[in-house]
């Protein structure tokens, strides 16, 4: 099985025209202009990422998005039959094409943009309003796509992967008392929200089910100016289902987010989005539990740091829930 670094690892930097993404892009648009340069915009252990300038309509650039196929299939679900019918702004989507057994090419538009921010209140007021508008649009176009479910009983799933990992690197490694303190600390978290977890489940069935990003964070989201008013455009659908939008709302902006959701969702209250925000954040906290837990064995000292500061985090968000 042949993997992205096996891949990538053909590319010549010397040489443009037999870059990977390049050549994929040739075999999907025989017909297109050279890329004047290729740049690297992210490489993780099962995607690559890269920028071609020069190739796409009117010599714009595209993103050349290299992943395993179901991921790309999940994707494309995402762009073909649901953004593309939506009244929101996307990154348009020109194709795929597939590199080997297990891995295809994604090809989308370039954005250019500033990075979301939280703290700016124009960034907070844009996002809160176009996740308003997906929520309560989608609705009813992601319930017929078979979407991955992204409900209570997922996240649950992954508070126990993450448990069960901090307690086998518990007894596996020999900690420092503040470290394994950290580690103590996280799993009692779990323990009490998986105590609690019939009462999250009751708070999640009085809400309404949508198409969620499951991602959503500053680095998966640009603004770009538009004329009078700036438009937004999250990108890595790779996380995204069918559930409660809880984790796109753990920091919106609550007024913005009705007013944009309340032409299709009028019962919606400020109460209602409070409670996805507190949840969202639990949810949130959980997969960092899960992420961290995963890469703590051999790099605990790094990831205790992160867990320690994710354990904060969640400290808030139980706090902001009434249980």
């Amino acid at each position: 099985m042949t993997t992205v670094e096996q891949i990538v690892s053909r590319e010549a930097p010397s040489d443009i025209l037999t870059h990977p993404a390049v050549l994929a892009w040739k075999r999907f648009q025989p017909d297109s202009r050279s890329a004047a340069a290729v740049s690297l915009l992210k490489k993780r252990s099962k995607t690559a990422i890269y920028k071609m300038d020069g190739v796409g309509p009117r010599g714009s650039s595209v993103v050349a998005k290299l992943c395993r196929w179901h991921l790309a299939a999940h994707e494309r679900t995402i762009y073909q039959q649901i953004l593309s019918r939506l009244p929101v702004s996307h990154p348009l989507y020109y194709g795929f094409i597939k590199e080997s057994e297990d891995h295809d090419w994604l090809f989308l538009e370039y954005i250019e943009g500033e990075q979301y921010s939280r703290s700016r209140d124009d960034h907070t007021v844009l996002v809160a309003r176009w996740l308003g508008l997906l929520h309560s649009t989608a609705a009813q176009i992601a319930h017929t796509a078979q979407l991955p479910d992204r409900g209570p009983e997922y996240h649950l799933i992954h508070l126990r992967e993450a448990r069960d990992n901090l307690q086998r690197n518990r007894k596996l490694l020999k900690l420092p008392a503040a470290e394994l303190a950290v580690i103590e600390e996280v799993i009692s978290q779990c323990d009490f929200l998986e105590w609690r977890w019939d009462h999250i489940q009751q708070l999640c069935d009085r809400m309404p089910r949508t198409l969620i990003h499951g991602d959503f964070k500053p680095r998966n989201v640009l603004i770009r100016p538009d004329g009078g008013e700036s438009s937004v455009f999250p990108f890595d659908w790779e996380a995204s289902g069918w559930g409660v939008p809880t984790g796109d709302l753990a920091y919106v902006d609550i007024a913005s987010y009705l007013e944009a959701s309340a032409p299709r969702w009028p019962h919606l209250t400020v109460v209602d989005v409070r409670i996805m925000k507190a949840i969202g954040r639990i949810f949130r906290g959980l997969e960092e539990f899960r992420w961290e837990s995963e890469k703590f064995d051999p790099r605990w000292e790094a990831s205790t740091i992160k867990l320690n500061y994710y354990r904060e985090r969640m400290s808030e968000a139980i706090e902001m829930t009434e249980w």
